[in-house]
């Protein structure tokens, strides 16, 4: 056998042990941090199950507190997503929180496998699936954003899956139908659960507007869908929550936003300068601003849809004053992207020391939380580096497919 043949299964075995071992020491952090008193584990997946309980309950799923009005603190723990997130957890409310969070974690590493499977079947056809999927999972607990996200039960561990389906959605190749449906169904989902993505929703229109035809589909499945969702709750579970759901929002609006875990750059910016909350806030309608200028440009007819949509999903990491640490992991889909299309090339290299510095840089951001949007410019870099001739110019062939 020769040198050649005998790497992958080598460089293959080397990441199932680094793997293994992640997942052992992960599997012992959340062990641990479940087991104290009050669990630390979990916390944000037993804020959707309370919500549905309280659904069930025949309850409003949002604290009286702040229906009321009372101003919360951003790092606090309270149930604030719309009132759709909360009736969708009726159908899991009855599950053992225990067994919920590691059926949750299952299920979001599940999600990232099948995106992981299926940019390997668009972007590098004659390598084995098994070849992409065992690595991509082996080395998901290094992605700290992703696997805080899991510690923590959040909502985010979905986005690889969701922003991973809007990607193939209008990357260059074959058009599918059921691409541009799931696209259009992931845009609704992570819009709605979490509203940041809602800025996503400017990049498909003016996309469509510009007579991109597979972004018009993404957009059209996501408002028909959104709107339905809207339809059901209220003709289902009514107007109050809703209500509710306002009043929540408005008191939100006067929250105290300036603290070290919170990434969102106008507060990075304050806890630089020694400013405060209404600092902050000022600042936060220039870097809103910025995210929908940088989305528009970026939604421009032409060169390469990856990048383009890349950099339009990190400004949307920044659409609202509150960034937490496991927001990125929604990158993670332009990372694999840009590993996969550039293998073989002479830009391979370049490539993976991006990607590794990028987890390398959110690793760091643990203790110097700046360092997350560093982690996050290294994808992007990663991405442009990894464009070829052939995906640029079946991007500008194929703008209204």
């Amino acid at each position: 056998m020769s040198r050649a043949a005998a790497r992958p299964p080598i460089a293959l075995g080397a990441l199932l042990i680094v793997g293994v071992v992640g997942w052992i020491g992960l599997i012992w952090i959340g062990a641990s941090l479940y087991a104290s008193t009050p669990p630390k584990a979990g916390f944000d997946l037993e804020l959707l199950l309370g919500a549905g309980r309280d659904v069930v309950a025949g309850r409003s799923p949002y604290d009286p507190a702040l229906v009321a009005g009372v101003a919360p603190v951003a790092e606090s723990l309270f149930y604030s997503y719309p009132p759709v997130v909360a009736q969708a957890m009726v159908l899991v409310a009855w599950i053992p929180s225990p067994v919920a969070l590691v059926a949750w974690d299952l299920a979001a590493v599940a999600g990232l496998a099948v995106i992981a499977a299926a940019l390997g079947r668009r972007l590098a056809p004659a390598r084995p699936t098994a070849s992409i999927v065992i690595p991509v999972v082996a080395l998901a607990p290094l992605c700290f954003p992703f696997a805080i996200g899991l510690l923590f039960g959040n909502l985010d561990v979905f986005f690889p899956l969701l922003y991973g389906a809007m990607l193939l959605a209008v990357m260059p190749g074959t058009s599918s139908a059921a691409a541009d449906r799931a696209g259009g169904v992931a845009l609704a989902a992570a819009s709605i659960a979490k509203l940041h993505p809602a800025s996503l929703v400017a990049w498909f229109g003016v996309r469509g507007l510009g007579r991109d035809r597979r972004s018009a589909r993404v957009l059209a499945v996501a408002v028909v869908l959104g709107a339905g969702l809207f339809a059901v709750s209220l003709l289902v579970f009514g107007v109050a929550t809703w209500a509710d759901y306002l009043a929540v929002v408005r008191a939100g609006s006067n929250a105290d936003l300036v603290d070290v875990r919170n990434a969102g750059p106008a507060v990075q910016l304050a806890l630089l300068l020694g400013q405060d909350d209404r600092f902050a806030r000022t600042a936060q309608i220039a870097v809103t601003a910025t995210v929908l200028v940088i989305t528009v440009l970026a939604a421009r007819r032409g060169g390469d849809p990856v990048e383009r949509l890349a950099w339009a999903a990190a400004a949307s990491l920044a659409t609202l004053p509150v960034t937490w640490f496991h927001y990125p992991s929604a990158l993670i889909p332009f990372g694999l992207a840009a590993l996969l299309r550039s293998s073989g090339t002479p830009a391979a290299g370049a490539v993976r020391g991006w990607i590794a510095g990028a987890l390398v840089m959110a690793a760091l951001a643990i203790a110097i939380l700046p360092l997350l949007w560093l982690a996050i410019g290294l994808v992007l870099v990663a991405v442009r580096l990894s464009r070829t001739d052939a995906a640029t110019a079946a991007a500008k062939a194929e703008p209204a497919a």
